[in-house]
């Protein structure tokens, strides 16, 4: 089984978490919905974009109408950065408003927020309006000039903006721009609005999180496959741990479209994914060095990340999560074919103990696991097999996908996401009984495990990528591990 490993190094702090999905905007929110088994989904008009400008006469309904979808919708007002006036916001996609939205629940949990609140802006003239008119002084001759809009305040107290570097996952964003563009493009189909173009991009959200944030760090976008969430924040972590950034935010997101609904509740059953119901949402952490700028607490610390593949798949030079990538070049019969559902689990599995090794921690020690897929889904079996074969039986596993439904490229930052809330947590998820054709025994030690976490996520084209995460000390004192079969 071809991996990679990285050199051990000290674990990197999770100062904050955001969330933004069909549970709320907050991670605790996210977290008590899995518990309890919540589903919200819903049927719900999706615009095609944001923004969409009037109809020409040769306009049709399908180019940029709204469309009812169902799955797990982000109901919950969005929460941009202060500064970001109403013109701004104008300009913003879906993707960008869920990946700023998450950022700033983020910052505001690392504490990391601008102390100083913005100033008001002097709206802009819209077109066909007069521009505003400023009040004279007392005795002045010409009008006092409008106030510029203020500069984006650095979200992280005593970072240098040039080292806060940006990390993003994402697998469909600029799609719905993209379809506004080509629908409005034919011969007499009517005008285009100029900022789809902008947003029509893979990297238009986190570029976005750069520019409205006043960073000039690494900014780059993934779009690696399954659990481009987790390689994302990974990468973070190794540009943390090189030097290269004092401070990282990272994660993923992905939205509903109404160019690309997903099948109806009928047909998702048909196809038995009615377990796995589509849905949108974005999860962004953020990452300091050990020495570096002052901010809360951790919430956590990244013991290690690992990436493994089945054997024929991958590439070299396919995305590595940040780490050195050492797959195996395709060659003979069958390369490059998806792999079986056992090779899947074992590259899994793989991962898992790479991400042990590295860290230089036992099995036993986890006591929670959290994967990406839901656990009736082909992907998600096997995420739940690899689990089994490297933990036990009994191991914790947890999902958001029952409850935000299957989001893309925010799966696997979500699944981050609810492992630092396990972490934080004093209760462990409630057990239940275990499965009496999975065995018993178990790799799992009640009297010796550590309050760690691991995040597993597998694309089905044969990448497993795993995140090995401690508590909010990086050498935590072991404490009871919670027994019981998944939720």
């Amino acid at each position: 089984m071809p991996t990679q490993d990285t050199t051990r190094t000290s674990p990197v702090p999770v100062t904050g978490v955001g969330v933004v999905s069909a549970a709320g905007t907050s991670v605790a929110a996210l977290y008590e919905d899995l518990l309890a088994g919540a589903r919200p989904v819903t049927v719900r008009d999706v615009p095609l974009v944001a923004g969409a400008i009037p109809a020409g006469p040769n306009w049709r309904p399908d180019q940029d109408s709204a469309h009812a979808v169902e799955a797990a919708h982000v109901t919950a007002p969005l929460t941009l950065p202060p500064h970001i006036d109403a013109r701004a916001r104008r300009t913003i996609g879906r993707d960008t408003g869920l990946l700023l939205s998450a950022a700033q629940a983020a910052l505001t949990t690392a504490s990391a927020a601008p102390a100083v609140t913005a100033t008001p802006v002097t709206p802009a003239a819209e077109p066909g309006e007069a521009p505003p008119v400023t009040a004279p002084r007392a005795g002045a001759a010409e009008p006092v000039p409008a106030s510029p809009p203020p500069a984006p305040p650095v979200p992280l107290r005593g970072a240098d903006p040039a080292r806060i570097g940006v990390f993003a996952g994402t697998l469909h964003a600029g799609r719905s721009e993209y379809v506004a563009i080509h629908n409005r493009a034919g011969a007499d189909a009517g005008p285009v609005n100029p900022v789809w173009g902008p947003q029509s991009s893979y990297n238009a959200p986190g570029a976005a999180l750069s520019i409205h944030l006043g960073l000039r760090g690494p900014n780059l976008t993934l779009a690696s496959g399954a659990a481009v969430g987790l390689d994302a924040i990974a990468l973070g972590v190794q540009h943390v741990r090189t030097g290269r950034c004092d401070a990282v935010i990272a994660g993923g997101v992905d939205s509903l479209s109404a160019a690309c609904p997903p099948p109806a509740a009928d047909a998702a059953a048909a196809s038995g994914l009615a377990a796995a119901p589509a849905g949108e949402g974005a999860a962004v952490v953020v990452l300091t060095a050990p020495d570096g700028p002052a901010h809360a607490p951790a919430l956590a610390h990244v013991c290690a990340t690992a990436r493994a593949y089945a054997a024929g798949s991958g590439a070299a030079g396919e995305p590595s999560g940040g780490l050195a990538d050492t797959a195996p070049a395709n060659a003979g019969a069958g390369a490059g074919a998806a792999p079986d559902a056992p090779g899947l689990a074992e590259a899994g599995a793989e991962a898992a103990r790479a991400a042990l090794r590295d860290a230089g921690r036992a099995a036993h020690e986890v006591a929670v696991a959290v994967t990406t897929a839901a656990p009736h889904t082909p992907t998600g079996a096997a995420e739940r097999a690899a689990i089994a074969a490297v933990f036990g039986p009994a191991l914790p596993c947890l999902t958001a996908a029952g409850t935000t439904g299957t989001t893309g490229g925010a799966d696997g930052a979500l699944a981050f996401a609810i492992a630092v809330e396990a972490l934080t947590r004093t209760a462990p998820p409630p057990p239940t009984p275990p499965d009496p054709d999975a065995g018993t025994d178990s790799d799992a030690d009640p009297d010796s495990a550590a309050p760690l976490a691991l995040c597993l996520g597998l694309d089905p084209d044969g990448a497993a990528t795993a995140l090995l995460l401690s508590g909010p000390t990086p050498t935590p004192t072991p404490t009871t591990t919670p027994t019981g079969a998944t939720r």
